[in-house]
């Protein structure tokens, strides 16, 4: 589990570490969605890849994600092929049946030096599928890690939930 509170971070968008959102597109938000996505600074995105990799979200992966939960981690797993239909990606999403303020992590796959983690909210997840879902690889995971979410940049999506196999972590 990854303990939230203990994340740091800012709430603007620097443009040399944030892929997804330029700053024109991310002051141009509302401030009440401002407020529910946090940039991660480097000691915290590197202590939630850390946990996260221990746990392997993926789950039998092979490295790039073109084999996610392959390992049969999870209780169920969704597919959905992304082409370019933000309304049908918000309806799929939506239908996930996760709370909007659940708290998630997004995590850019490759763990590119310019691309923090970010703390933020399910509903931004759906609100914001253009900019998350059209670059890079990423996972979103709630903290508990009990769900995942991947997204592959070739626009397929994996939605696993009921974690039923974790590893040992020393």
């Amino acid at each position: 589990m990854i303990d939230t509170s203990q994340l740091t971070g800012a709430r603007k968008a620097e443009p040399d570490r944030w892929a997804y959102f330029g700053p024109p597109q991310y002051n141009a938000l509302p401030p009440e969605h401002q407020d529910q996505i946090l940039f991660l600074d480097e000691a915290s995105t590197d202590k939630v890849y850390e946990i996260a990799n221990s746990v392997d979200p993926l789950c039998g992966d092979d490295g790039w994600g073109n084999k996610p939960f392959s390992g049969n981690c999870y209780k169920s797993v969704e597919e959905f092929l992304f082409r370019g239909n933000d309304a049908e990606l918000k309806k799929w999403l939506y239908n996930r049946g996760v709370a909007f303020k659940q708290e998630v992590l997004l995590l850019p796959t490759f763990k590119a030096v310019n691309s923090p983690a970010i703390l933020s909210t399910w509903k931004m997840v759906v609100k914001y599928v253009e900019p998350f879902f059209t670059s890079d690889n990423l996972v979103v995971i709630n903290p508990a890690m009990t769900w995942c979410l991947h997204y592959h940049h070739d626009g397929m999506l994996h939605f696993a939930r009921g974690r039923k196999i974790w590893p040992d972590i020393e």
